[in-house]
């Protein structure tokens, strides 16, 4: 996996929302954001985005990329998520992949706002 692709599928999870996520993210992922949002895993993750609007556009940069074994794959970058009416949203964030027989999935994901 190229980290061409792995900020394709960051910028799905930030633009597309449940479609993206039901289809990337593992069953037992765990994310971690600022308050009010907390620690979310599996199921919790998911009814969580139907109160959340997507993002209209996300910004990647100052990219990391990870790779301690054939199986993991840790992606750490800046985020500047844009929606309209919105002051930009600055986070640095890590997301954590594990290849699987289907392809890559996200286990982990975690936002510091910048």
């Amino acid at each position: 996996m190229t980290q061409i692709n792995v900020q394709d599928l960051e910028r799905r999870l930030w633009l597309e929302g449940s479609p993206a996520y039901e289809e990337i993210l593992a069953p037992d992922c765990i994310m971690a954001f600022a308050a009010p949002v907390g620690i979310l895993r599996g199921a919790a993750i998911h009814q969580s985005l139907k109160a959340l609007p997507r993002w209209d556009d996300v910004e990647i940069s100052e990219t990391d990329l990870a790779q301690p074994d054939d199986s993991t794959l840790v992606h750490a970058y800046r985020a500047v998520g844009h929606r309209e009416g919105d002051a930009p949203y600055r986070a640095y964030c890590t997301s954590t992949y594990r290849r699987t027989g289907e392809g890559w999935c996200l286990i982990q994901h975690q936002q510091t706002p910048d």
